[in-house]
């Protein structure tokens, strides 16, 4: 199969053109780019990756051609299979097909059929990305998939995050170059230039909800409430888009402001600052704060009633009360913060002892907690009581020479800083309100006789700071192996 020039003049030249000028607004590509196309074998993977290759050396680009079988439909995706990878050696192009029997995959997970397909999919084009040395993964979902996409989150209730729809490159990697093109201007193309394409059956199936709003709904909407539909949707993406891009910045400036502490699996954010940031910003700073404790690892996503019920604590929750978050994290409001915490690993912590490195990072690989050490001049507007529970500041010199974390011991007595005598730790840690199954994760440095800081809790009384301090401890504790420098 060849294509020449009198070819391209007598096919969809301003197609063509439009993708281009697509690919050129939103920088899809560079030179020297080689580009994985994803091609399942229908037209609009058909369309993009004949156009990839008419513009290829315009664009100063190489193309590597990745199909997978998900082993759905039997004997009909093997036959899609080999229809692409005789599609990309007519091209003369390299080509990788690998079968996932996804079927397999969903059982085991427990998903639907859809989110397994996607993300087998997604883990095979980021491999063969890879292998190949790909920069860029071209996809190609276009104009009425993005319609179908917002009008899908529109009826489950979605906000900006949600309405803005596709991408058209995500992460720098994945691009979408056809997402301004309609289906029926892809059909047209592949017609006119008589290129060869296969036919999903499961996409003719209202079983879906996107097949139902595919082959129902959208043609309800457009005959009987709307002729321009899908323009109209493409234009809310862009509107929300844009305004979602400018919250998340704002957000993002809101966050840090209310932020007192954060470590891996934990978030403590200032009450005061959140009640005075607007609802609109508030929700995202919850939403950044989860994604933080969960690493952005968690399954699934923090819903609207979920959020809703985070943000009860900040406007009428009490001391201690709770909101459980997907992704097993929890989130509690304490005096004067709300914080965001894993959910506590329930196993037995063994017993454990290591001295202190000063100055220094001491890890505890039983609770895969470091504890940091630093050494400061004390100055006079130095305040510890405006420091985040996972620090504190002590009189180096009241201290002794060899320092310890460890974990607590039966019949361990704390002072606590404020407090004019002694008590049980076990009871410090009940007015404390910590949960039991926390309680030995919690290090404690001491001297070889006492506790001078239950860690992320409280430091002791006897170690204050005071006018006549001239240096100061300065500690910190950080989730896993810590590479802060204090």
């Amino acid at each position: 199969m060849v294509w020449n020039n009198e070819v391209l003049i007598m096919g969809k030249i301003n197609l063509i053109e439009k993708v281009r000028d697509y690919i050129s607004r939103h920088r899809m590509v560079e030179r020297g780019d080689k580009i994985l196309a994803a091609v399942s074998g229908g037209p609009d993977s058909i369309a993009l990756l004949h156009i990839l290759y008419l513009l290829k050396d315009e664009l100063g680009i190489s193309l590597h051609v990745a199909h997978l079988n998900h082993m759905f439909r039997g004997e009909e995706s093997e036959a899609d299979a080999f229809f692409v990878a005789e599609t990309a050696r007519r091209y003369g192009l390299p080509v990788t097909v690998e079968s996932v029997d996804v079927p397999l995959y969903r059982k085991r997970r427990r998903l639907s059929n859809q989110v397994a397909a996607r993300e087998v999919r997604y883990k095979f084009l980021l491999d063969c990305a890879g292998q190949v040395g790909a920069s860029r993964v071209a996809l190609a979902h276009q104009a009425d998939d993005q319609a179908e996409t917002i009008l899908i989150n529109f009826l489950r209730g979605a906000g900006t995050g949600g309405l803005k729809g596709i991408l058209p490159v995500r992460d720098g990697f994945f691009i979408r170059p056809l997402l301004n093109v309609r289906r029926s201007e892809i059909e047209s193309f592949c017609s006119e230039m008589d290129l060869a394409f296969r036919q999903d059956s499961s996409n003719l199936k209202p079983v879906y909800t996107r097949n139902k709003i595919r082959l129902r709904l959208a043609p309800l909407l457009e005959k009987e409430y709307n002729p321009e539909l899908v323009p109209a949707l493409l234009r809310l993406g862009e509107i929300c888009r844009a305004e979602d891009s400018y919250l998340d910045q704002m957000a993002a400036k809101a966050f840090q402001e209310a932020l007192l502490a954060a470590y891996t699996g934990y978030v403590s954010l200032s009450l005061e600052q959140l009640v005075e940031t607007p609802l609109a910003l508030r929700r995202r700073v919850l939403r950044r704060a989860w994604q933080a404790v969960t690493a952005s690892g968690a399954s699934g996503s923090l819903d609207f009633q979920h959020a809703e019920a985070a943000l009860n604590l900040i406007n009428s929750g009490t001391t201690g009360s709770q909101a459980v978050l997907p992704g097993h994290v929890v989130a509690v409001r304490t005096y004067g913060a709300l914080e965001l915490k894993a959910a506590p690993v329930r196993e037995d912590v063994p017993g454990y002892i290591y001295q202190l490195q000063v100055p220094g990072t001491t890890y505890i690989p039983e609770i895969d907690i470091s504890v940091d050490t630093a050494l400061h001049r004390a100055r006079s507007d130095c305040n510890p009581r405006k420091l985040p529970r996972s620090e504190a500041l002590l009189d180096f010199e009241q201290l002794p020479p060899d320092l310890f974390v460890r974990r607590r011991l039966a019949g361990d007595v704390f002072r606590p800083y404020g407090q004019s005598s002694e008590l049980k730790l076990k009871d410090f840690f009940i007015k404390q309100k910590i949960p039991r199954e926390e309680r030995d994760r919690i290090p404690l440095v001491c001297t070889p006789q006492e506790i001078i800081w239950v860690g992320g809790v409280r430091p002791g009384e006897k170690w204050k700071i005071g006018g006549s301090t001239k240096k100061m401890l300065h500690l910190k504790l950080n989730r896993g192996k810590s590479s802060f420098l204090l």
